[in-house]
C-alpha cells in the first residue's frame, strides 16, 4: 500500500472517530433556554419558521435547514442535535480532504484532532444552536481563502463566495469573521498578486449581491436589539477572560500549556514572518491567528457605541477554527516529529478533558423525570408561571410540554386560569428567593409538586389551588 493511500485512510479513519464523538452526546433530552427557544421556534409551518425567524435577532438558516431536519426525521431532541453535529462533521471532512491536499497529512492529523478536541467545540457542537452552523462555513471560507490565493481558478472563488455568504446568513459574527478573511485576501492581493485581484473585487461585488436581502433582515432586526437584548458589560477582567477563552479546558495544568504553547508559536511565526516577508503560507497561519482576536476587538468596540451590548464569548466560537488551523499549520513547520507527537498527545489530553466534561453536562441530569411529570399532569390551556431572572424555565418548560402555556405577569396567568378554568403551575429557580405572598394575597396556596433537576437547572415545581 502507497504511503498516501495509508494517510487517506487514517484521515478518514480519524474524521469516523470524531463523528463517533459527536454523536454519542446527542442522544438525551436535556435543552437550556436557547436551545428551547430555538426548538419551539420551529414548532410550527415552514412560513412560520421564516416569520418567527424575521422577528428575532440573528439570521434565519440554521432555523431552516431545523424545520426541514425536524420534519424528515421526527421532532425530538436527539435530531435536533445531530442537525448541529453535521456542520462538525462537514468541517472535518474538509480537513480530511481539501487542508489535507494543500497543507500535507501532518496539519490535516492535527486539524482533524483539534477540530474534536479543542475547547468549546464539543459544547457548542451539539448544541440546538446556529454556532456549528456558522462555525463551518467561516473555517471553510478561511480555508478557502488560501485556496483562491494558491490556485486562482473559478471554481475556488464560486466555492469561497458561497461559504462566505452562507455565514452570513447562520450568524452576524460568522459574517464578521469572514469579513476579515476578505480584508487579509485584500492585502495579500494589493501586496503580492495584483494580477488577480480583480476576481477578488468580483467575488467582493457577489458577495454584496448575495447577502443583500439578509442585510435588509438584520438591519430591521438590529432596530429591535436595543429593547431587549443584551449582554454582559465588556470590563477587563471579561476582556482577558476573552482573550483566553480557546485554551481554557477545565484542567488549569493543561489550560496552561495549551496557551502558553500557542502563543509561544505566533511570537516564533511572526519572527520567522520577519526573516521571510514573501511567505504567503506564514502570512495566511498568522492570518488565520489574528482573527480570532480581531473579531474579539470588533465586538468590543460595537458593543461601546451601541445601547445595547450585543457581543459575548460565545460569538469569538467562529473563528476559533481558524486559530486551531493555524495552530495545525505551524506546528507542522517543525521537522522533528516529536514535536508534532507532543501537539498531538496535547490535543488528545485536552479532547478527554472536554469530552468527559460535556458528557456530564449531557448525560449527568436526565430531563426524563419533569417531562414524565408534565405528560401526566399538564392538560391542555393549563397555566405556566415561573419565577427567574432569565426566563429559563419560560421556555424551557412549554417546550417539554406544549399544553402549557407561561404568562410573565401573575394577574395575566390568573386571569387566563380562570377563564380557561384550567390549573396553574408555578417554577421557582433554584437561585431565586420567593415567599408566595403575592400569590397568597390572591386568594391561592401553593401545593409543592417536587425537586427536577435537568441540563443546568434546578426547580421546585408548585401547583397552585384557590
Amino acid at each position: 500500500m502507497s504511503k498516501e493511500k495509508k494517510e487517506t485512510i487514517i484521515s478518514y479513519f480519524l474524521v469516523l472517530i470524531g463523528v463517533v464523538v459527536y454523536v454519542s452526546l446527542v442522544f438525551n433530552n436535556n435543552v437550556w433556554l436557547d436551545e428551547a427557544f430555538t426548538a419551539s421556534l420551529v414548532r410550527t409551518d415552514m412560513a412560520g419558521v421564516l416569520e418567527r425567524s424575521m422577528a428575532d435577532t440573528l439570521p434565519p438558516l440554521y432555523n431552516i435547514i431545523l424545520k426541514l431536519s425536524t420534519d424528515i426525521f421526527g421532532y425530538v431532541i436527539p435530531v435536533m442535535k445531530l442537525t448541529s453535529v453535521v456542520p462538525m462533521i462537514l468541517t472535518m471532512v474538509l480537513s480530511a480532504t481539501v487542508v489535507r491536499k494543500r497543507h500535507g497529512f501532518v496539519t490535516s492529523t492535527l486539524f482533524t484532532l483539534a477540530l474534536m478536541s479543542m475547547p468549546n467545540l464539543l459544547f457548542f457542537g451539539v448544541e440546538i444552536r446556529m454556532y456549528s452552523l456558522g462555525f463551518f462555513f467561516a473555517t471553510a471560507s478561511g480555508i478557502y481563502a488560501y485556496e483562491c490565493i494558491v490556485d486562482s481558478n473559478k471554481k475556488n472563488w464560486i466555492i469561497f463566495t458561497v461559504l462566505s455568504v452562507l455565514a452570513g446568513y447562520s450568524h452576524h459574527f460568522a459574517f464578521v469573521t469572514v469579513g476579515l478573511v476578505y480584508f487579509y485576501m485584500l492585502l495579500h492581493f494589493i501586496i503580492k498578486d495584483k494580477a488577480n485581484i480583480k476576481r477578488f473585487f468580483f467575488c467582493l461585488i457577489g458577495t454584496f449581491v448575495l447577502y443583500f436581502p439578509c442585510l435588509l433582515v438584520t438591519l430591521k432586526q438590529f432596530k429591535s436589539v436595543s429593547g431587549y437584548f443584551s449582554m454582559p458589560e465588556i470590563t477587563l477582567p471579561v476582556f482577558i477572560k476573552y482573550c483566553r477563552y480557546p485554551y481554557t479546558v477545565g484542567v488549569t495544568p493543561l489550560t496552561i500549556i495549551l496557551a502558553v504553547s500557542v502563543f509561544a508559536l505566533i511570537i516564533i511565526s511572526i519572527v520567522r514572518l520577519y526573516k521571510d516577508k514573501k511567505s504567503d503560507i506564514l502570512f495566511y497561519a498568522i492570518a488565520c491567528f489574528s482573527i480570532y482576536y480581531l473579531v474579539l476587538l470588533f465586538g468590543t468596540a460595537i458593543s461601546k457605541v451601541m445601547t445595547a451590548n450585543i457581543f459575548v464569548d460565545r460569538y469569538l466560537f467562529f473563528a476559533i477554527g481558524l486559530l486551531w488551523l493555524f495552530y495545525s499549520i505551524e506546528i507542522t513547520q517543525f521537522k522533528n516529529p516529536r514535536i508534532h507527537y507532543a501537539a498531538a498527545i496535547l490535543i488528545i489530553l485536552c479532547g478527554i478533558s472536554g469530552y468527559v466534561k460535556e458528557y456530564k453536562i449531557e448525560y449527568t441530569e436526565s430531563a426524563d423525570e419533569i417531562i414524565n411529570f408534565l405528560d401526566s399532569n399538564v392538560e391542555n390551556g393549563d397555566v405556566l408561571y415561573t419565577l427567574e431572572d432569565n426566563e429559563e424555565m419560560a421556555f424551557c418548560l412549554p417546550f417539554y410540554e406544549e399544553d402549557l402555556t407561561n404568562y410573565e405577569d401573575l394577574n395575566e396567568a390568573v386571569n387566563a386560569s380562570e377563564n380557561a378554568d384550567s390549573d396553574i403551575y408555578v417554577s421557582v429557580i433554584d437561585y431565586y428567593d420567593y415567599d408566595f405572598k403575592e400569590i397568597k394575597d390572591l386568594g391561592y396556596t401553593p401545593e409543592f409538586e417536587g425537586d427536577f433537576a435537568f441540563d443546568r437547572y434546578k426547580i421546585k415545581l408548585y401547583k397552585l389551588y384557590k
